[in-house]
């Protein structure tokens, strides 16, 4: 649980779609009629939007449309839809207000569900541990990114697999990560690339466009981004201590 870092509009907003429900929760129905409707009716309003799954939010008549860790809501009636928001349930405890925010909980099964979909095969991937490891999304230009490449070692004694996906926008990067992961030992050359040192220009079938798309189905512009094992994002560099600390808590 966390306080609202909402304005406070927003706040009066979100309050008002939960006096409007009568504060009753709901939970999904496998065989919910609506959903179908809905799904109809997007590829009837926006042919061209994607989305992984349609569900109930927990306020009556609004429904949840996940994308990766992208969330927008719908009304039943599909008249109205509302993004760039957080759905965030009001909890009492026995001294204060605070609130529940559902819709980053949404986006962290959004975002591990996408994350887990991709094959190590697919990645730069540093550690071989199957049940503890970090999706990192990361460039070769940053300084941020360059102090946890240096950090790799740490994770990796401490039993946890780094699966990095490479922001790479300006045409001149994207070609030397290429060229990384076309070479012989791909890790060793992106570890080059990370020290600002020259690699050999190579081409093959490669990953990294794949990686531009996955990067912008989950909203990430900015790097270094880690995202844990469930879901959870973690913004900017965090030191190792620090992250460790988080995956075995």
């Amino acid at each position: 649980m966390q306080k609202s870092s909402k304005s406070i509009v927003s706040f009066i907003i979100i309050l008002f779609f939960f006096i409007l429900a009568n504060s009753k929760v709901i939970s999904s129905e496998i065989n919910d009629p609506n959903i179908k409707f809905l799904e109809e009716k997007l590829k009837e309003i926006i042919p061209t939007y994607k989305f992984d799954i349609i569900k109930k939010s927990p306020v009556d008549n609004i429904y949840e449309i996940v994308y990766g860790g992208e969330i927008v809501y719908i009304t039943s009636d599909a008249k109205f839809i509302f993004e760039s928001g957080n759905l965030q349930k009001v909890i009492k405890d026995e001294n204060a207000y605070f609130f529940k925010n559902l819709t980053e909980e949404s986006a962290s099964e959004g975002r591990k569900n996408l994350l887990d979909s991709i094959p190590d095969s697919k990645l730069f991937v540093y550690g071989d541990s199957n049940n503890k490891y970090i999706n990192v999304v990361t460039d070769i230009d940053c300084p941020y990114c360059r102090k946890f490449h240096k950090d790799i070692p740490i994770y990796n004694n401490n039993g946890i697999k780094i699966r990095y996906l490479v922001y790479a926008i300006k045409t001149s990067a994207k070609k030397r990560v290429v060229s990384a992961w076309c070479a012989t030992d791909k890790n060793s050359a992106f570890t080059l690339l990370k020290k600002e040192e020259k690699i050999k220009k190579r081409y093959c079938d490669n990953p990294i466009e794949e990686h531009q798309k996955i990067i912008s189905s989950i909203g990430i512009s900015s790097t270094p981004s880690m995202f844990l094992s469930d879901g959870t994002l973690i913004l900017g560099y965090m030191t190792p201590e620090e992250v460790i600390e988080r995956i075995n808590n």
